[in-house]
């Protein structure tokens, strides 16, 4: 079925009214909701429907219905979709395909009435007498074959891919215009739409394209072939891959099974080939030491992701898709890079955007002022309760034109960042800048006041010295760039940049005229500066900022909106009163550095930081003074993929209070089972003396040797001299840490009992110090809880070598339920402990009731951190094993303690049991 084009009218600019549209009065009677439903989508159309359009809408649906419901709905909504979108002559063969198909089958109709409408709607000429070919020639493998490569068609219509659902079509009608059994039929229908929708989408066309050469060799080579395509080969650049395809086809011409082998990469001869073409490089092969680099040249969390994975649409409205992206927090690269015919050049590439996207970072590119800089201007200030946007965007929005504005400063930035990187990493600059260069390509012919850009980037973010022949272009050239070395270092800041814009945009701005518009700047790689996407990264510490910056102003007090972000930002949110005192500007009331200022700022910043941090205040307060030793340690991000360092604050304290009575209380409700579990572990005791037989040398003869050395001499066998025993005195070198959670939870009764689980945990805790008592071995108990990264607790309640005496006993009386779980912090800090203690065999228990929760610490990032913190335990040599208390199966530990290394109980008599196994499995 041929169908050809009708101009017809231009759409208006305007959807219609939904009184503008004609009722379906029919339509209405026998499906008010279908109704409904056609009506939204002509009112959404751009021109008007006339009355006799839907009249025929009314009477193919009803037409339809008669043969089936179903088909009468695709109808509906397949002709509303294209009236008013297609030519008369492709709306009256849609008809006749419908009616004519509808009486064929019903599942068939159901089908080419949806895969129609995409395509009538979207395809020429070609794409459409293409599609009805393919139609035709899979009907005859059986309809089966339809449902799966053309949803994939109908969505690469919707997205615009024109000329790939071209593509996608000839390779189906290769396929499928083949004898092929019923199996393979069914197996491919489902395969080679998956296998096509996986392709990058830069390389796609041309590799479908040598899909279709391995299909036109035989039939036979498309399933071993999609695999290699779908897992390695679709990284060769479409050269490469047309070179790989041509040696196949030739093995394959020569001997069948070396063809079918060699596509396949299943032969050692196809893996070399691709190897030896392969000259893309993926960014997982090069991550790690991507991400490591940055932790050294920055030292902050930034790590790399591939492009891809950036939310939303970072290359839209690009002609050219950018190579590297960053918010901040992320620097995102292209998935796969290859350029260059070289290997190892595209190896270097990625090298060369993260060390150029990495200075942002550590420059402060990001951290422009707009307020300082418009006081520095004289210009009024803008309104920071107003603020949606960065101080980067804000400050363009200034000029009459900001994306020129926009361009300037990213030029005039990059050429900062080479100054500086030339100073404090000259390896970089040569290493680097050299890609650059070649990339941005010969010089724009014509020196042209539109040019002027791109003439200035090379010359001052590049470091180009390019000859200018043009007495005046080299003039307005000359006159920015001497503005440019006078007001910029490599000791000068971001905020300069700004005041250079300001200074420089009139003059650039005069260039435009004669010549036409201003070519805009296109940096190589596509490096532009993305302030939105840092702004929207931290958009909660913007406006706790804005917050905060209001509140003082209100209370006099001057404060920089910027100083609060980045204080709010390296502190994850935390903000103390010492940290206000440090940034606050000047009193815009009183006299300035009086006492009495000091007092007033300091008890208006508490009220500040409670009104606005709430939760966070209090680590903020915690984290102030304290009068008990506090120790840092690093937290696992998840996210990132590294540590944070410093990051969590661990006060190390006595447990407070008293309550001997109820470890006497357990002792005597509990006699029986003391008494097995004394029995149980007196038998890990050792003997004081242990007899060694049969050594060389000893404390006495070995009687039993001396009879065997005798019957030996008698029958001429050579004897063993072995003949002495040996006394060797016994003991037991271990060192045990029980760590108790005393979260809030642990209040939660335990299902099925009257105790709560910190009862239970409180019992297990004497039921363990009775029995390593018995045993012998040096042991130590600790708790811990607190309530963000900067408050948590851990608390002394028995130290090795300590007895369990009567303050040890009242502490663990008064154990009672604290605050959150921030269990990798606890681990850290108990492994620390343990290490000080000398013993061959360390041993900590983790005793709670279930998984780690805190404020900024859930879900997968809780269990991550608390997972590499036992691993840290691990590899040091000390056993990390769990009891849980209360929580149903104990599958879910496996994620935090590893398989086998935990134990669930619900009931204190359960201990014993769980403890001697885990114990003396270890000890022993």
């Amino acid at each position: 079925m041929t169908f050809s084009e009708d101009p017809g009218n231009p759409p208006a600019t305007v959807p219609r009214a939904m009184a503008d549209i004609p009722r379906l009065d029919r339509l209405e009677i026998i499906d008010p909701e279908l109704s409904g439903k056609v009506t939204a989508i002509l009112a959404a159309k751009h021109r008007r429907i006339p009355r006799e359009m839907t009249e025929m809408l009314e009477e193919e649906t009803l037409r339809a219905m008669v043969k089936d419901i179903e088909l009468g709905y695709l109808v509906a909504e397949g002709v509303a979709g294209l009236l008013g979108e297609v030519s008369a002559d492709r709306l009256a063969g849609y008809r006749e395909m419908v009616r004519d198909v509808g009486e064929k089958g019903v599942n068939l109709g159901r089908m080419l009435a949806r895969y129609w409408v995409p395509v009538l709607k979207h395809g020429d000429d070609d794409l459409v007498e293409r599609f009805s070919r393919v139609v035709g020639v899979m009907r005859k493998k059986g309809e089966y074959t339809l449902k799966k490569p053309f949803d994939y068609l109908s969505l690469l219509l919707g997205e615009g891919c024109h000329a790939t659902a071209a593509a996608f079509l000839g390779l189906l009608h290769d396929i499928f215009s083949r004898d092929l059994p019923y199996k393979e039929c069914l197996f491919l229908a489902r395969a080679v739409p998956e296998t096509v929708a996986g392709l990058p989408e830069l390389k796609r066309n041309g590799q479908i394209s040598q899909f279709r050469r391995v299909v036109r060799a035989d039939v036979r080579l498309a399933h071993p072939f999609m695999a290699a395509l779908a897992e390695t080969l679709c990284r060769l650049s479409e050269d490469g891959l047309r070179r790989f395809v041509t040696a196949g086809i030739e093995a394959f011409e020569r001997r069948e099974d070396q063809g079918v082998n060699f596509l396949s990469l299943a032969s050692q001869q196809g893996r070399d080939a691709c190897q030896e073409l392969l000259v893309a490089v993926a960014l997982p092969e090069i991550r790690g030491q991507l991400n490591r680099y940055l932790q050294a040249r920055t030292g902050t969390g930034v790590s790399v992701r591939p492009l891809s994975s950036m939310p939303g649409s970072p290359t839209a409205g690009l002609l050219e898709p950018p190579l590297v992206v960053s918010d901040g927090r992320w620097i995102y690269l292209a998935d796969e890079i290859s350029l260059f015919p070289r290997r190892e050049d595209n190896r270097d590439l990625y090298k060369c955007l993260v060390r150029l996207e990495s200075a942002y970072t550590e420059f402060g590119t990001f951290d422009f002022d707009l307020e300082r800089t418009l006081e520095a201007l004289g210009l009024p200030q803008a309104d920071p309760e107003a603020a949606d946007r960065s101080d980067l965007e804000r400050f363009f929005r200034i000029f009459p034109d900001p994306d020129l504005a926009r361009d300037l400063f990213t030029l005039f930035e990059h050429g900062r960042i080479r100054m500086i990187l030339k100073k404090v990493y000259p390896g970089v600059v040569r290493s680097a800048f050299p890609f650059l260069i070649a990339a941005a390509g010969p010089a724009a012919t014509g020196e042209r006041g539109r040019e002027f850009l791109p003439w200035l980037y090379r010359r001052v973010a590049l470091g180009e010295d390019l000859t200018v022949r043009s007495r005046e272009f080299r003039r307005s050239l000359s006159a920015v760039e001497e503005r440019f070395y006078d007001r910029i270092t490599a000791e000068t800041g971001v905020n300069a940049v700004g005041m250079l814009v300001h200074e420089v945009y009139p003059i650039v701005r005069g260039l435009a005229g004669g010549d036409g518009p201003l070519r805009p700047l296109s940096p190589p790689f596509g490096r532009r500066l993305r302030p939105d996407l840092r702004f929207s990264t931290q958009l909660g510490f913007e406006r706790m900022a804005g917050r905060i910056q209001a509140l003082l102003k209100a209370k006099g007090v001057k404060v920089y909106r910027q100083d609060l972000r980045k204080r709010l930002i390296r502190q994850r949110g935390a903000l103390s009163r010492e940290d206000l005192r440090e940034i606050v500007a000047s009193p815009e009331a009183g006299e300035s550095g009086s006492t009495d200022g000091v007092s007033a700022m300091a008890e208006l910043t508490v009220e500040v930081l409670a009104e606005v941090l709430g939760e966070k205040a209090a680590d903020a307060r915690a984290a102030e003074s304290s009068p008990y030793p506090v120790f840092w340690y690093r937290e696992w991000d998840h996210g990132l993929g590294d540590y944070l360092h410093d990051h969590v604050r661990v006060s190390d304290r006595p447990l407070g209070g008293a309550a001997v009575d109820f470890y006497d209380r357990v002792l005597r409700s509990r006699y029986g089972l003391i008494q097995n579990i004394r029995r149980a572990f007196e038998l890990l005791r050792p003997r004081e003396l242990t007899l060694l037989r049969r050594w060389t040398e000893g404390d006495d003869f070995d009687y039993r040797a001396l009879i065997d050395y005798a019957v030996d001499r008698k029958a001429g066998i050579m004897p063993s001299d072995r003949l002495y025993t040996k006394r060797v005195k016994q003991q037991r070198d271990v060192a045990v840490l029980l760590l108790v959670d005393l979260s809030r939870s642990t209040a939660n009764r335990v299902f099925g009992s009257k105790a709560t689980v910190l009862d239970l945990e409180k019992e297990a805790i004497v039921l363990f110090s009775e029995a390593l008592t018995v045993v012998g071995d040096n042991f130590a108990v600790a708790g811990f809880s607190g309530t963000g990264r900067l408050g948590v607790d851990y608390y002394r309640i028995k130290d090795f070598d300590r007895p369990v005496d009567d303050a040890v006993r009242g502490r663990i009386g008064a154990m009672a339920p604290q605050r959150s779980t921030r269990m990798g912090a606890a681990i850290r800090h108990a492994t620390a402990q343990l290490m000080t203690a000398a013993a061959r065999v360390r041993l900590l228990i983790v005793l709670g009731d279930g998984f780690p929760n805190d404020t900024g610490y859930k879900r997968e990032y809780a269990i991550a951190d608390t997972r590499k913190a036992i691993a840290e335990a691990r590899a040091k040599r000390i056993h990390a094993r769990a009891i849980t208390v209360n929580i149903v199966g104990g599958e879910a530990l496996d994620d935090l303690y590893g398989s086998f290394h935990h134990n669930v109980i619900s009931d204190v008599r359960e201990l014993p049991d769980k403890l001697l196994r885990i114990y003396g499995a270890l000890t022993r």
